[in-house]
């Protein structure tokens, strides 16, 4: 299997599998670094915070006033707070898409090398120790007493 291909096989389930579209998980992270490039641009933490940023006295001088400019100030550094928390995790699903759709086509890669078809077009041409001993158990009758090979 290449690039952008389909991955199948047994999750380990009774009967289930995994369907894997790695171009689909590639465009994920591609339409979420676009979104990450338009968060950044327009409601980045700390840009946002420079950018809404007023004076002290900007309510007034008078006791009200002050209380009301450290309520925004609180509420102001919660907002970037929140903005650079959205941004990371936005950051990370990127990446993680992009790892996932990677070790999906290694995996896919590796398999294919390992699978190669032996001259008769249908057996594989280097089977592992493993499945040629299950092979040759298959082949050999048991000793239960049942006569069918």
């Amino acid at each position: 299997m290449g690039s952008g291909t389909t991955g199948t096989g047994s999750t380990g389930g009774a009967g289930q599998g995994y369907r894997i579209e790695v171009e689909q998980l590639r465009t994920f992270a591609g339409q979420v670094r676009l979104l990450l490039a338009d968060f950044q641009k327009h409601a980045d933490g700390t840009d946002a915070y420079g950018r809404s940023g007023i004076g002290k006295n900007a309510f007034g001088a008078f006791a009200e006033a002050t209380e009301i400019h450290g309520r925004y100030g609180t509420m102001r550094d919660a907002l970037r707070d929140v903005l650079n928390q959205l941004q990371e995790a936005v950051n990370e699903a990127q990446q993680k898409a992009d790892l996932t759709a990677t070790n999906y086509e290694e995996q896919d890669q590796h398999t294919a090398a390992k699978l190669k078809l032996g001259e008769d077009g249908w057996s594989v041409a280097h089977p592992s120790a493993s499945s040629q001993a299950a092979a040759q158990q298959n082949h050999t009758p048991s000793n239960r007493g049942n006569a069918t090979v």
